[in-house]
């Protein structure tokens, strides 16, 4: 009888919180979501905002808008809209001026900032995507996706639920610039004369760890090496920018914003 109470009381409350959940949406202003309204605050951001916060939001004087690490992403599409109305003096954001619906047009630029891949428009052809991924950009060289493809790389498999659509970008155009540790190429020559290559995972003055292009992990004590070679930039490749074209790099955010595993 209790177990039974039990789980009729957790079924309310689903249903409580899914009801709140649906009637937030309700209440949501047409700006957040809509393709025309995101094109438009993006434009105002870059504008105006991308002064601090860098282009995409990606940070500089002012927060990252764009990973979760400040409070904006912890706001209310309200509350949103009020603090990019209002400002904060005290951190020295001032207020910004115009109309409500302009106002909203940066709102929903910024949900859009913080929302997964998988629940924003994409402009590019996420099946141009696909084959790039997996022929012409190489990136399944190194990362897989649900089980297919490299190992060297972060699986994808949920790139686009757990990842906003700048992120992914981001991670093409400009690899490195969120920080490429975990993931720096290293070449390890051995007192034996043998060599092993992949990316570095983990150094102490003891030993090492490489994981190698089969996802090999190598435990190799610091004793038995000769040299150890360290690449400073990102193991991925940096000219993304200028071997696809924009509509190539558009596509493949498109079909990375596909790949969750989140419900529909």
């Amino acid at each position: 009888m209790r177990t039974l109470t039990v789980c009729m009381l957790l079924g309310s409350l689903g249903l409580a919180a899914q009801h709140m959940q649906d009637e937030d949406k309700k209440k949501r202003n047409p700006a957040i979501g809509n393709p025309a309204a995101i094109a438009a605050g993006e434009k105002a951001f870059n504008e105006g905002c991308a002064v601090c916060h860098g282009q995409g939001g990606m940070g500089g004087r002012g927060p990252n808008l764009a990973h979760g690490r400040v409070m904006w992403h912890t706001l209310s599409d309200e509350a949103t809209f009020k603090r990019i109305r209002e400002g904060v003096p005290a951190g020295g954001m001032p207020p910004t001026p115009g109309p409500d619906e302009k106002l909203w047009q940066l709102t929903a630029y910024v949900v859009s900032l913080r929302a997964p891949a998988s629940e924003s428009p994409q402009p590019g052809d996420a099946e141009l995507g696909n084959t790039l991924f997996w022929g012409k950009a190489g990136c399944n060289e190194c990362h897989s996706i649900r089980g297919k493809g490299g190992k060297i790389g972060p699986d994808l498999s949920d790139a686009g639920g757990s990842r906003p659509s700048s992120v992914l970008r981001s991670a093409i155009e400009d690899p490195g610039s969120n920080g490429s540790k975990g993931f720096e190429k290293a070449r390890v020559t051995l007192k034996n004369g043998g060599t092993v290559e992949g990316v570095l995972k983990n150094r102490s003055n003891y030993s090492l760890q490489l994981l190698d292009a089969k996802g090999e992990l190598h435990l190799l004590l610091m004793g038995d090496v000769r040299e150890l070679a360290v690449a400073k930039n990102s193991i991925m490749p940096s000219n993304y920018k200028t071997r696809l074209s924009a509509a190539e790099i558009d596509g493949l955010v498109a079909y990375l914003a596909k790949q969750t595993a989140r419900p529909n």
